[in-house]
């Protein structure tokens, strides 16, 4: 299956099934207010100074602009990176995603603290080469690795982060890297699905002209209560 055809799935909501997305009612409310929703993350920032943080910019304002933007909640820009590993999120409470050494129902944060804990003097890259593949569905950038070398950093990386506090989830190896620009908030009719995917290629197009690559780093360990703002912790090195 390939991307456009996955984005299509998706959008209509022949992918992952359910009366709306998961982020409706978990990240975000219908009329597009973020929801308290707690965890902590690994991710490197987009550097705000940067031609790459400028790129990303405009395709997020284009994206805006388009027929079914008010069916999508957008993210801030202060807001935007690149996950390296999804440690944990309230929402996502199940025994794969909670530390294998912690019981189920430990508090966030315990959680996160046990996480901080546990990455501490761990042996990771302090930057990654990497480009854009395309928009996907509206929402997201798509990335990966520069190169199969780059691209293997970040997978490694994944493994010593996983290893080191103790979550693994059945899409570890297959986790596609991205950028987050939006949340949809409903699924989508045959038209617009197409619509918002022509979008999404003449967008991406363009960005990946703008930013044919860009250099992420350092990896850092951040928590939060919205997905409109990640909070500090701690650099790994």
């Amino acid at each position: 299956m390939n991307n456009k055809s996955v984005a299509f799935d998706y959008l209509t909501g022949a992918l992952t099934g359910g009366t709306q997305p998961t982020a409706v009612g978990t990240k975000f409310a219908p009329d597009r207010t973020p929801l308290i929703n707690p965890g902590c993350t690994t991710l490197c920032h987009i550097d705000p100074s940067s031609a790459a943080f400028d790129a990303i910019c405009r395709a997020q304002d284009a994206l805006k602009e388009g027929p079914l933007a008010k069916a999508f909640a957008f993210l801030p820009p202060a807001s935007f990176h690149m996950t390296i590993f999804d440690a944990f999120i309230e929402s996502g409470r199940t025994r794969d995603r909670v530390p294998a050494h912690l019981p189920m129902n430990s508090n966030v944060q315990d959680i996160t603290h046990d996480i901080e804990k546990n990455l501490i003097g761990i042996d990771v890259p302090h930057q990654f080469h990497v480009r854009p593949v395309g928009i996907f569905a509206g929402f997201s950038v798509s990335m990966t690795g520069f190169d199969a070398q780059a691209e293997q950093s970040l997978r490694t990386t994944r493994d010593r982060i996983s290893d080191a506090i103790g979550i693994r989830r059945p899409d570890h190896d297959s986790y596609q890297f991205h950028i987050t620009l939006a949340y949809n908030l409903r699924w989508f009719s045959t038209g617009e699905a197409e619509d918002i995917i022509a979008l999404s290629e003449d967008v991406g197009a363009k960005l990946l002209s703008n930013m044919p690559s860009l250099t992420l780093g350092p990896v850092e360990l951040c928590r939060f209560e919205t997905m409109h703002h990640f909070a500090h912790l701690r650099i790994l090195s």
